[in-house]
């Protein structure tokens, strides 16, 4: 076992399996559409907590399944978004737990922060949205209805285990008002979104500073590209890393298998 007693598995986008102390958390689960991931929902070997960062479709579609495999399962998301999402999959309300900005859930195995967060910015109207969201064939109305609100509500989340390790899912862009959030968190492992921000390795490398990780975990690498066209980048960006944090641990993470970190 790793220093921290931390396994993570990779799914595809933002979707991993965090297991600590005989407990799994899956995040953001959109697994098996993604036809650039051998993984599938199966790939899920256990769920005793589902969070979510937003509603888009990149993000939501083996919600249902997964929370019928693991009925036990609480889904944690943003307040706006848990309506919607219960109508669209069909879940049982109390089931799907509501988590406004700064919130903090003690489930005795684990407690969870919900922080403020704010989608990349795609700099268009919400019509022109509209047509972008809705372009593949299994969005469906119900999931189509709530891809604005998947723009606009974002939530990123901090994990502090009993034993005193820190773990962030990140993703949004590297604003002052996310760098401000972050600064005061000091994460042991941090998963950070790594795909338009590759194209800003200074702010990359400014924000994972402000962080305080000390292990570095991208996700977000294989939707509109595979995997292996990212590696470059991240090399770059794993270089950087290294010439400005020299203890820092940079992971590469692999479809379906876990690293012990």
């Amino acid at each position: 076992m790793g220093k921290y007693g931390l396994k993570v598995k990779w799914l595809t986008v933002a979707s991993f399996e965090l297991v600590k102390d005989g407990h799994h958390i899956v995040t953001d689960p959109f697994i098996t559409l993604n036809q650039n991931s051998p993984c599938t929902w199966e790939n899920v070997e256990g769920c005793d907590m589902i969070t979510l960062s937003h509603v888009h479709w990149d993000h939501i579609t083996d919600i249902p399944v997964l929370m019928q495999k693991f009925p036990d399962a609480p889904l944690l998301c943003g307040e706006l978004s848990a309506l919607p999402l219960v109508y669209w999959g069909n879940l049982i309300p109390q089931d799907v737990w509501p988590m406004e900005s700064n919130l903090e859930l003690d489930f005795d195995w684990v407690k969870v922060k919900a922080l403020f967060g704010r989608h990349v910015a795609f700099g268009k109207t919400a019509s022109d949205l509209e047509s972008q969201l809705r372009r593949h064939s299994f969005v469906d109305k119900a999931m189509g209805d709530m891809q604005i609100l998947g723009t606009m509500e974002y939530r990123n989340y901090f994990f502090t285990f009993p034993d005193g390790t820190k773990v962030l899912v990140w993703g949004n862009e590297f604003s002052s008002v996310q760098k401000n959030i972050v600064k005061a968190l000091k994460p042991d492992v941090a998963i950070i979104q790594s795909t338009r921000q590759l194209k800003d390795p200074e702010g990359f490398v400014d924000f994972v500073k402000l962080s305080g990780a000390k292990v570095v975990i991208p996700h977000h690498m294989d939707l509109a590209k595979t995997y292996e066209e990212y590696k470059p980048d991240l090399a770059e960006i794993e270089k950087k890393l290294k010439a400005a944090i020299p203890d820092l641990t940079f992971v590469y993470p692999e479809y379906g298998t876990f690293i012990e970190v």
